[in-house]
């Protein structure tokens, strides 16, 4: 009996390592794609020509927003749909940038020329091999457009991103030097989080309807995750924001057109210059979001909402978990092209102590290929269990 159940396990594990090594051989954006890229439910379209354009989307064709005209009636030069990506990661979120590298340069081959996006990656304290694979990255080309080492030293001493996660007020300033050097359309996307080919082809569209801001819902109101010193810094009662007590905006994916919202930003990084302002004396993660609380406080007096889920913009985030497959698929379909040396394998192995709670790829070390198949079996496992109980 116990033979048998033996067997059918053995056989249960090996039925999933060729299903494994079968999704290897398909298209890595499909591993990773987030569903749902007909957008044409975003749009309230009232007029004809754009119930046509949404046709057009349904019907798998380009979509192509009408081109903005200025007062003299000649095309603006600041309406293409070339529009900027920002963002960031230090040490031990380097896994999930990379896998987000790879994404993005997969969709966007798949956009026309106008909708590319120009990608801006941030160092946040990156350690040397990491800065090693991302030169690699750029010489191959086609992973991002530039990228910047911040300089934590321009900004208050809290901003230091080993203390308190610098408040995270790193990145409203990181959103700041970016509007001023590339005004227009600016998404910021914490590495961790995926956006839709088919978003950006109704960027420009959905920006208009949402008057130069969008950010999707996250957990939690205004009150539950604000601490009461951010009301008292800007000598406000917060009895008056009980009727105002909306939803979150998402900190890890935020879309401004500085022709309308410059200002959201300046104040955003304003308030986030001031510890007092964006970290309240005893505020931490309890009971305080920092810059994602700053944000929606200022939307909610801008009278705006983020009261649409995520999934409405076919955003996922929090994808760190799958940094690593994501990172093995592309690597076996497009070619391995860094292979770390022995500085780099004991940086690897530092990093794998010191940041226990978080992934730090490695199929290197010994033992830790063969650790890495096995979780992608046991997750493979577990998707199939919850199938399972969903049917019965």
């Amino acid at each position: 009996m116990n033979n048998s159940i033996l067997r059918r396990n053995y056989i249960k594990l090996l039925v999933f390592f060729f299903i494994l090594f079968f999704f290897l051989t398909i298209k890595f954006s499909d591993n990773i794609i987030p569903p749902n890229d007909d957008f044409s439910q975003i749009v309230e379209c009232k007029s004809e020509s754009c119930n046509k354009q949404i046709d057009n989307i349904e019907n798998g064709k380009h979509f192509k927003p009408p081109e903005k005209t200025t007062k003299s009636g000649k095309k603006s030069e600041n309406t293409t749909l070339s529009f900027t990506i920002v963002t960031g990661a230090s040490a031990n979120h380097f896994c999930e940038l990379q896998s987000w590298l790879y994404y993005m340069s997969e969709t966007s081959k798949e956009l026309r020329k106008e909708y590319k996006p120009r990608i801006i990656v941030y160092d946040l304290g990156m350690v040397e091999y990491q800065k090693k694979i991302l030169n690699l990255l750029e010489n191959k080309g086609g992973y991002f457009n530039e990228i910047h080492e911040f300089n934590f030293d321009k900004y208050p001493k809290f901003w230091d991103v080993n203390e308190n996660r610098g408040e995270y007020a790193w990145k409203p300033g990181i959103i700041k030097e970016v509007s001023m050097k590339y005004p227009g359309i600016i998404i910021w996307l914490d590495s961790g989080s995926f956006l839709s080919k088919g978003f950006f082809a109704m960027i420009e569209e959905l920006l208009i309807q949402y008057n130069g801001f969008i950010s999707p819902k996250s957990s939690g109101k205004l009150l539950e995750w604000t601490h009461p010193g951010v009301f008292k810094y800007f000598k406000q009662d917060i009895k008056d924001y009980i009727n105002k007590n909306h939803d979150n905006c998402n900190g890890a994916a935020i879309i401004f057109d500085t022709n309308k919202t410059q200002y959201l930003i300046d104040q955003w990084y304003e308030c986030a210059l001031v510890k007092e302002c964006i970290a309240p004396e005893d505020s931490s993660r309890e009971n305080h979001r920092q810059d994602q609380a700053i944000l929606t406080y200022l939307v909610i007096n801008d009278n705006r909402l983020c009261n649409y889920h995520k999934s409405f913009f076919g955003l996922k985030t929090h994808m760190d978990d799958q940094c690593a497959r994501n990172i093995y698929y592309y690597d076996k379909l497009h070619g391995e092209f860094y292979w770390p040396s022995i500085e780099d394998l004991e940086e690897i192995n530092r990093l794998k102590e010191e940041y226990t709670d978080h992934v730090i790829y490695d199929i290197w070390s010994e033992g830790a290929l063969e650790t890495l198949l096995s979780s992608f079996i046991e997750h493979s496992l577990s998707k199939h269990e919850q199938i399972e109980a969903g049917e019965k």
